[in-house]
């Protein structure tokens, strides 16, 4: 952007002018976006027109394919062009799950119901029938209460047994990348733009890429 004629730089495109990247992050979700919304070849054409080709684009990225990138550009990479750290599910809390339980429609009925009982009947009860008039209603508040409780348990329950497996199956999603000549194991959330994928049959790529 500009601002009395003088061009102003954000945080990324400064850290990425001092790392002498050539390419944006704009650019990159540009790529992307082209990649998504094709009709015929328009990703390609993106690639080669607006960013001069592959090797062009490796260049700008200061990237070697053999040798992968340099574990000391991380941090920069991760300035400059965004993490891909994805924050992992949070587990619904108890008294939540119960709020959803008693939104049920019937239920409110009930409650409504039971008020109302409670009211009437302590209302038109002679006075030695006052001690026990409350009971019909309130019984009817406590198999909502009973009804509501159980829901909540066995929906925080069946949650707690998914949120283990998809623990499980998120500490699962590694791929091998370069990095310093080396072949390293990285969990995908960790991946930084500019990482060269080991790609083997039958995995699922975990990110966008060229």
């Amino acid at each position: 952007s500009k601002a009395g004629g003088i061009e102003m730089m954000n945080d990324q495109d400064r850290a990425a002018q001092n790392a002498n990247y050539k390419v944006t992050k704009q650019q990159l979700i540009d790529l992307i976006e082209n990649y998504r919304q094709r009709k015929y070849i328009e990703d390609i054409n993106y690639l080669v027109n607006e960013l001069k080709g592959t090797q062009s684009l490796l260049d700008a990225l200061d990237v070697n394919p053999d040798t992968g990138v340099s574990s000391t550009s991380l941090p920069v990479r991760e300035k400059v062009f965004g993490t891909h750290y994805k924050e992992p599910l949070e587990r619904t809390g108890f008294f939540t799950l119960l709020l959803m339980a008693l939104d049920d429609f019937m239920l409110k009925i009930l409650i409504v119901c039971s008020i109302v009982s409670i009211s009437v009947d302590m209302y038109l009860a002679e006075p030695h029938e006052r001690s026990h008039a409350w009971v019909e209603g309130t019984a009817i508040l406590v198999a909502v209460a009973v009804v509501s409780l159980v829901t909540a348990w066995s929906d925080h329950k069946k949650e707690g047994q998914f949120m283990k497996q998809q623990v499980l199956e998120e500490n699962a999603k590694v791929v091998k990348c370069m990095r310093d000549s080396k072949e390293n194991t990285v969990h995908r959330n960790y991946l930084k733009v500019g990482d060269v994928i080991k790609i083997q049959n039958g995995m699922n790529i975990p990110v966008d890429g060229v």
